[in-house]
């Protein structure tokens, strides 16, 4: 039986558990043995604690990479038996595939920004999953309800909404080569950015290593300012503030 993958999100998984030398070694341990091996008969042959082993049996098994049979032991208790669910695997990947929930969601910022729109502390509240579908599809025709859900989720929360904005921001600075050099105002603008939402953000930001502030005084009003350091420029363009 062969395995087909090409759900977005679905993919990069599939991608990840085979990338895992102990899951390929537990799939090919499996498929050598067609009537099943115990989670203690995989932990004894890995030298790996069981707890590990049922954690990986569980992540193979939501890809239906893995399934299990009950089976007696001894002709007492049943035990599960765990075997391979496909011999070949076909992963189909195009773009779409492989985004992460952070690009739909900086995608989703940038959507917003374009509008003339404002981002707020609610703005995940605003959005319904289906209007943040509708929105992404241009870019991301591929995008799925359950995606949008988890978009939902992930801005409905102010924490995270915060996370992803700053990531969004720092990629910004990175990507202009260290050329943004704003002021609380001009933060603002720049990024589409309400008042509170602005204030909060630029104090972490200015108070981050990666950014250097400074200020100045104009007509007897004190001005801060921040920048990307440029010794960051290369060693974090990934980093995370």
């Amino acid at each position: 039986m062969e395995a087909y993958y090409d759900q977005p999100g679905q993919v990069i998984q599939v991608i990840e558990a085979l990338a895992d030398p102990t899951r390929r070694r537990m799939l090919l341990l499996m498929y050598r043995n067609p009537a099943g091996l115990t989670a203690s008969n995989l932990a004894d042959m890995l030298r790996k604690k069981i707890p590990t082993i049922l954690h990986h049996l569980k992540s193979l098994e939501e890809l239906d990479l893995a399934y299990y049979d009950m089976l007696k032991i001894g002709g007492q208790r049943e035990v599960k038996h765990w075997r391979v669910k496909h011999k070949k695997f076909v992963i189909d990947i195009d773009m779409d595939s492989i985004a992460l929930p952070e690009d739909y969601i900086i995608a989703l910022f940038e959507d917003e920004k374009s509008r003339a729109g404002m981002i707020t502390e609610d703005f995940g509240k605003t959005l319904h999953p289906e209007e943040i579908r509708n929105r992404l599809q241009v870019k991301h025709p591929n995008i799925t309800d359950r995606q949008a859900e988890i978009i939902k989720g992930h801005l409905s929360r102010k924490r995270d909404l915060e996370h992803y904005l700053l990531q969004w921001i720092y990629g910004e600075f990175v990507n202009s080569a260290g050329a943004l050099q704003l002021n609380f105002f001009e933060f603002g603008q720049h990024f589409a950015l309400d008042e509170n939402l602005r204030r909060v953000l630029f104090e972490k930001l200015m108070e981050s290593q990666n950014f250097t502030p400074y200020t100045y005084t104009e007509n007897g009003q004190v001005i801060q300012r921040m920048a990307l350091r440029s010794e960051y420029l290369k060693s974090h363009k990934d980093s995370r503030i």
